[in-house]
């Protein structure tokens, strides 16, 4: 099955460019693209068929990818979402991650490295690169944690399960395999975490577990 995707950037040679190479690959699909972050909002709540991935612009010109992403999960659209920025900084990576994007990866990426990373988004939920893993870990053994969820509710020993699965990079089908549950519950064990947690997406998931003890930051697995 293909990947579906849709791409916002407000430069017109970008998106084509972009949308010509993902079409020309067998696993993927370009649903549409956009050069505007309002017009897009304006065609998200009439879209028939949803993306599996977002593919966005940091400065879209109307508006900025932060505030995109908070609009579209007002919406209540829970597609994964990477941020491309041609002013990347790998200093930035704890603000993305707190912000709840799925991957955050500079403009110039190789476009094979692109098919890679929307792959692996569709499959796990999120994309780190190891130096950007590296980076993270440092934040998240620092006194300033990057999250201090309102709730702190009890997680229960399957959730924990559930969790320690996902920071191994297991997908849905892989944990629902290893615990003899199927994919549906492995998600709404996913979403219980997410509501739990107070976190927006797995990666924050992930730190919300090292932070409170409950993951060690050694058993995590960044390719």
């Amino acid at each position: 099955m293909k990947t579906k995707v849709i791409l916002v950037d407000d430069e017109v040679l970008i998106t084509d460019l972009l949308s010509g190479f993902l079409e020309r690959n067998e696993n993927m699909e370009v649903l549409n693209t956009y050069n505007s972050g309002l017009d897009f909002l304006e065609n998200l709540e009439h879209l028939t068929v949803l993306p599996d991935v977002l593919l966005i612009d940091f400065r879209i010109g109307d508006i900025d990818g932060v505030e995109l992403l908070r609009r579209i999960r007002l919406l209540g659209i829970p597609t994964p979402i990477i941020l491309m920025s041609s002013h990347y900084n790998d200093g930035l990576i704890g603000f993305m991650v707190k912000s709840g994007f799925a991957a955050f990866i500079p403009k110039n990426t190789k476009p094979t490295d692109l098919i890679e990373i929307i792959s692996e988004v569709n499959s796990k939920g999120f994309y780190m690169k190891p130096e950007q893993f590296a980076l993270l870990r440092e934040q998240m053994t620092s006194k300033n944690h990057l999250f201090t969820p309102d709730l702190k509710l009890a997680l229960s020993d399957r959730e924990i399960e559930v969790m320690r699965l996902i920071a191994q990079q297991k997908t849905a089908k892989e944990i629902a395999d290893i615990l003899f549950i199927s994919p549906k519950t492995v998600e709404g064990h996913k979403n219980s975490l997410f509501l739990k947690t107070g976190v927006k997406n797995v990666v924050g998931l992930i730190v919300y577990g090292v932070q409170q003890k409950i993951l060690n930051i050694d058993e995590i697995i960044v390719d």
